[in-house]
C-alpha cells in the first residue's frame, strides 16, 4: 500500500507519516527537499528549475523503488512548490524546459499513484524548521495549489482535521489497515 500526507509546510505532514510509518512498519520515504538542499541547491521561493527538476527525479524515484511506503511529501507537493517557482522566475530560461519535460511526466497518473491520500489544511502557525519559510501568504499558495491539482485532477483523498490523535483515528478509519 502506498500512503501519502500532503499540504503545504508546517501542517502535521511528517509527524503523522512517522507514526504510520512505525505503527504499520512501512518505509518511510526520504524528504528529498533536505537531500537537495544539502547538495547546496536554493529551494521554495529561491529554487530554479534545476532545483525542482531534481526533487521530481528523486520523490518519483523514491516512490517507485518501493511496494509500499508512507511519505511525508508526494509528486502533488512537487508540482504545487514547482509550479510557483516556475510562475515566479524567468520564463525564457532554457533550464525551464528541465522542469517542464518532468511535469509532463509527473501528471500522467496523478490519480492512481497512491492508495490513499491525506490532505491536511492549514491549521496551525508555522513552527521553524530551519527549511521553510515563516511565509503565511506563501504556505496558503501552496495550500491552494495541491488542492487545486488533487480536486483538478479527480484524485481521492481525505481531509484531515483537529489534533494529532484525531487525525490519526481519521487515518486508522479509512485505511482499516489489519493489525500485526
Amino acid at each position: 500500500m502506498k500512503i501519502a500526507f500532503v499540504g503545504s509546510f508546517s501542517t502535521g505532514k511528517t509527524t503523522l507519516a512517522n507514526l504510520f510509518a512505525r505503527e504499520w512498519d512501512y518505509p518511510l520515504l526520504p524528504e528529498v527537499a533536505r537531500e537537495v538542499v544539502a547538495l547546496g541547491f536554493p529551494l521554495d521561493q529561491s529554487a530554479t528549475a534545476e532545483t525542482e527538476t531534481l526533487i521530481f527525479l528523486k520523490q518519483w524515484r523514491a516512490e517507485v523503488s518501493h511496494e509500499r511506503f508512507v511519505a511525508d511529501r508526494s509528486i502533488y507537493d512537487v508540482l504545487a512548490y514547482a509550479d510557483w517557482v516556475m510562475e515566479h522566475q524567468d520564463g525564457d530560461r532554457k533550464e525551464n524546459h528541465l522542469w517542464y519535460e518532468s511535469r509532463e511526466l509527473a501528471t500522467m497518473d496523478l490519480r492512481s499513484r497512491y492508495d490513499h491520500v491525506f490532505y491536511l489544511p492549514v491549521e496551525f502557525p508555522i513552527v521553524l524548521d530551519g527549511l521553510r519559510p515563516d511565509d503565511t501568504g506563501f504556505q496558503a499558495d501552496i495550500d491552494r495549489r495541491i488542492t487545486d491539482l488533487l480536486k483538478g485532477a479527480d484524485v481521492a483523498f481525505h481531509t484531515l482535521t483537529g489534533p494529532v490523535e484525531a487525525r490519526q483515528e481519521q487515518v486508522r478509519q479509512a485505511v482499516k489497515m489489519p493489525p500485526r
